[in-house]
């Protein structure tokens, strides 16, 4: 059997609905249904399209596309984080480590003064702000793509929900070290102090990577992965 645009409509309306909300993902699964079907069809000639379809189907097991799905999302999640790392790297050159010395610098000395807990907790929480707010504007922004375009990406969302939620959650554990024991920076050792330092200089990096590197650079990345993205 050669399947026609109608079957593979079809098959894209079938992976749709056994849950798979993401279009880079039912093509996947389309092509592996639609090569799949092809070869039931040639042992079995008198198969309909629709039960060498169920055939196939049944070779993913009593979760369906949930695995496939799921592990997707997880390759994804990983290839986030891989860029976050990437872009950290990046950051230290020669002028950025200055920049960076100056902050670490200024968060140490700031330790020294009265009460710097609750300037350490503001810029903590500016900064899971920024992260929860981005994600509720991008929620929206994405809603708003998807009755246009009816399409939904799994990088894109990564990139603007999923992966940001995940940074967010990071940041959180993070933020408990300095804290853990005493909220007065004047009676922890030079070690904490540094370390403390240290952690907040790499969470401002971080949230400066995540809130705004990444979605400058969201379109680019979203066509290097997705080449037909950049038609939409």
């Amino acid at each position: 059997m050669e399947l026609t645009k109608k079957h593979t409509e079809e098959l894209y309306i079938f992976t749709r609905q056994h849950f798979v909300e993401y279009y880079d993902v039912q093509t996947e699964l389309v092509d592996h249904l639609a090569n799949d079907i092809e070869q039931i069809s040639e042992e079995n000639p008198n198969l309909s399209f629709e039960d060498a379809r169920d055939k196939s189907f049944k070779k993913f097991g009593i979760f369906g596309f949930m695995d496939v799905v799921q592990s997707k999302e997880s390759q994804m999640t990983k290839k986030y984080f891989k860029l976050i790392l990437k872009f950290i790297k990046e950051w230290f050159k020669p002028l950025k480590i200055v920049f960076t010395l100056l902050i670490f610098f200024g968060f140490y000395q700031l330790q020294k003064v009265p009460n710097a807990d609750i300037v350490y907790n503001a810029i903590f929480m500016g900064i899971i702000f920024a992260q929860i707010t981005l994600i509720i504007l991008n929620s929206r922004k994405l809603k708003k793509k998807f009755k246009t375009t009816n399409k939904k990406w799994l990088f894109e969302n990564i990139i603007n929900i999923q992966g940001l939620g995940s940074a967010t959650l990071i940041l959180f554990y993070f933020f408990n070290f300095p804290f853990s024991n005493t909220k007065d920076f004047l009676i922890i050792g030079d070690f904490r102090k540094a370390f403390s330092a240290f952690l907040f200089t790499f969470l401002v990096i971080f949230g400066y990577i995540t809130l705004i590197v990444i979605p400058k650079k969201a379109n680019q990345l979203l066509q290097e992965n997705y080449p037909e993205y950049k038609f939409i």
